[in-house]
């Protein structure tokens, strides 16, 4: 199955106030709270419902899940420096991890944000990879 994304004239169809809104802002609240869960329940559920919710949940899935690739790999960067010294793992892993998830968050808001207003959320390919499309 594959499908197009959703255009700019088919995400203006979106009212304020409109469920769809709703749900697409909760799949980003819900993947700042509990990581790629409530956006994949989203996607699921809602998003053949129209264009709106499958590109906003989508995005939600795709950045939960890259945040949760990235903390991974930070994990993984921090065991094998924690096979030199405990000290320069935790001095390189927790700032590392700090940004990671600083600037997913912030691309989290944002996306309630252009969500909340029916408007599309756009994420750089470099923060975000298209793993759910």
């Amino acid at each position: 199955m594959t499908s197009k994304p959703a255009s700019q004239a088919d995400l203006a169809r979106v009212r304020d106030g409109d469920s769809d809104t709703m749900s697409a802002a909760f799949g980003y609240l819900g993947a700042i709270v509990l990581g790629p869960v409530i956006p994949l329940v989203v996607y699921a559920v809602r998003s053949r419902r129209s264009p709106f919710m499958r590109y906003h949940a989508a995005t939600a899935v795709n950045l939960s899940l890259t945040a949760t690739l990235y903390g991974l790999c930070c994990l993984i960067l921090g065991g094998l420096l924690l096979l030199d010294s405990v000290t320069v793992a935790l001095i390189i892993t927790i700032p590392v991890g700090l940004v990671i998830w600083v600037s997913m968050l912030r691309y989290l808001i944002r996306g309630v944000i252009a969500a909340n207003r029916g408007e599309r959320c756009e994420v750089p390919d470099w923060i975000c990879a298209r793993i759910v499309s």
